[in-house]
């Protein structure tokens, strides 16, 4: 593992383990101890990371942050893998006419602007747990990883070891399930640890301008959406949200791109 590999490994890990624990130590992200003196705070002994407009502990909300935005994205990163591997490998197995239609519906998928269609669920179905803004994420995801697996499956069923599978007398299904896909794995990681990055600013995004996770519940864009007024006088509140979604991302993308210059050396 390459020295960037093991920079964004750790700093997924260590904002991992901050999601975890760092809830139980901050305690209730919306508690408001003393509304009328307490309100845009510098960091202190009694708040690490000091308190926003409405007198909230930012660490507390960072840590709440952490644990919303990080599983959102995962959840997505999750549902992607898992339907656009199936889409894609059957795309690439299947043969003649159903094989090209789940090839059109892959293309279809990649037509759509995925921020317009987010959109128009998420403003249709109003305010949601965020395991379920998770899962549209994912819903939406899908159309880049099929069309990776779907090329992986069409270069595979032609290498040797299939054939070999092939000439031994293997059904189909079981060259395609122990031949075929585990072959893909490696493109479906890449496109996966890829992909943490763009959910988590998705995500944000989608917070930050109302129709993702929303008020009172904390998360990374519905901070930095706070503290928009609050820019000049307390720059701090929005300083803490962007470095966690830089730090983040950045190391999301950093394992990403080491592991696919690990696992398809083809592609460096």
């Amino acid at each position: 593992m390459t020295r960037l590999a093991r920079v964004g490994l750790a700093i997924l890990t260590l904002l991992a383990a901050f999601a975890i624990v760092g809830p139980w130590i901050a305690g209730d992200p919306n508690a408001q101890p003393d509304p009328v003196n307490g309100s845009l705070l510098l960091p202190s002994p009694a708040h690490w990371l000091g308190t926003d407009q409405l007198s909230r502990d930012i660490f507390a909300r960072l840590a709440s942050g952490a644990r919303i935005s990080l599983a959102v994205a995962a959840i997505a990163v999750s549902v992607a893998a898992v339907f656009g591997s199936a889409l894609g490998l059957a795309a690439g197995a299947a043969p003649g006419l159903a094989g090209r239609l789940l090839q059109r519906l892959i293309d279809l998928g990649l037509a759509l602007p995925r921020i317009i269609v987010l959109l128009v669920v998420l403003a249709a179905l109003g305010r949601m747990h965020y395991v379920l803004l998770g899962v549209v994420l994912g819903a939406t995801g899908w159309p880049a990883v099929a069309r990776l697996v779907r090329g992986e499956t069409l270069r595979l069923r032609h290498a040797q070891y299939v054939a070999a599978a092939r000439a031994l007398g293997a059904p189909p299904a079981r060259v395609l399930w122990y031949e075929i896909f585990p072959g893909t794995l490696p493109a479906v990681l890449v496109a996966s640890t890829l992909g943490l990055a763009d959910a988590i600013l998705l995500e944000a995004g989608l917070s930050f301008i109302g129709v993702g996770i929303r008020p009172p519940e904390a998360s990374w864009g519905g901070m930095l959406y706070e503290a928009r007024d609050y820019i000049g006088s307390a720059p701090w509140l929005v300083f803490i949200p962007c470095l966690a979604l830089v730090a983040a991302t950045s190391a999301a993308t950093l394992l990403g791109d080491a592991l696919r210059r690990s696992l398809q050396p083809e592609t460096r």
